[in-house]
């Protein structure tokens, strides 16, 4: 439904015609959770909406579920004592939970939107938190982590600056660190316009225009078999699950685990 609405309707108003359905949608549930759970720290709705849903018990049930589905999928390539990257955190709905599954890590975690890394700071203890600006570079040394996740991170950031961050991504983990990241695969394009696709099958990507960089409105399309490509030239593919096939594996998303070469 939101694909055929954003034909018809400025992205701008879209953006808050869906902000206000989830609210009244999960009003009832929400006031609910916050009287269960009055220690719970949730960060506000419209932050919660922009970078997940608002849903406060999916925000923390579903991070949970997904950083032990991350830390299941790559502890066997990562040392015991770990650094980690939690690229594009948002409202920390996955590395809030990282410690759960691996308490001897060393956990950073970086954001654009500095409002949210100010509220993570406050409220998440035991991560490092930074803001990183929009485009790279990121705000970390070379060849630092031995573990990068960047859950639902390409999927907004525009088509010609996505080389920039692969490149910027290989700067900073270590050889043979290990990359987990998602993107919008065959599942999303099959909703596409045909000219969408005709575009995505002609340059092997596509994103939706939006003013501002990195929202939920603005939208990247990867036909996986062009990025396999591109992310070959400089990491070995562990796993590749295709999200249209494995619909529960990232949300229906694609997942790459990816690996860096030594040079």
């Amino acid at each position: 439904m939101s694909h055929r609405l954003k034909k018809i309707i400025p992205l701008s108003l879209l953006d808050q015609l869906t902000f206000r359905w989830q609210q009244v949608k999960y009003a009832f549930s929400n006031v609910s959770f916050r009287i269960a759970h009055p220690q719970t720290a949730l960060p506000d709705d419209y932050t919660l909406y922009e970078s997940y849903l608002l849903n406060y018990r999916k925000y923390l049930e579903d991070g949970e579920l997904t950083a032990q589905e991350i830390w299941e999928s790559v502890q066997q390539h990562v040392p015991n004592s770990p650094t980690i990257l939690d690229w594009g955190c948002g409202p920390s709905r996955i590395s809030r939970h990282l410690q759960k599954f691996t308490s001897s890590a060393n956990i950073h975690a970086s954001d654009p939107n500095i409002d949210t890394i100010v509220w993570n700071q406050k409220h998440i203890p035991g991560i490092h938190f930074k803001v990183q600006e929009i485009y790279p570079p990121l705000p970390f040394e070379d060849v630092y982590f031995d573990l990068i996740i960047g859950f639902s991170v390409l999927t907004h950031i525009r088509s010609n600056d996505q080389p920039k961050w692969i490149e910027e991504l290989n700067r900073i983990v270590k050889p043979n660190g290990i990359i987990w990241i998602t993107t919008h695969g065959n599942h999303f394009i099959k909703k596409l316009s045909k000219q969408q696709q005709q575009q995505i099958q002609s340059e092997g990507i596509y994103h939706t225009p939006f003013s501002k960089k990195g929202h939920r409105m603005m939208s990247t399309y990867h036909l996986p078999e062009k990025l396999k490509m591109t992310l070959a030239e400089k990491f070995e593919i562990l796993e590749y699950w295709d999200g249209e096939l494995h619909p529960k594996k990232a949300g229906k998303q694609d997942l790459w685990i990816l690996r860096k070469k030594k040079v």
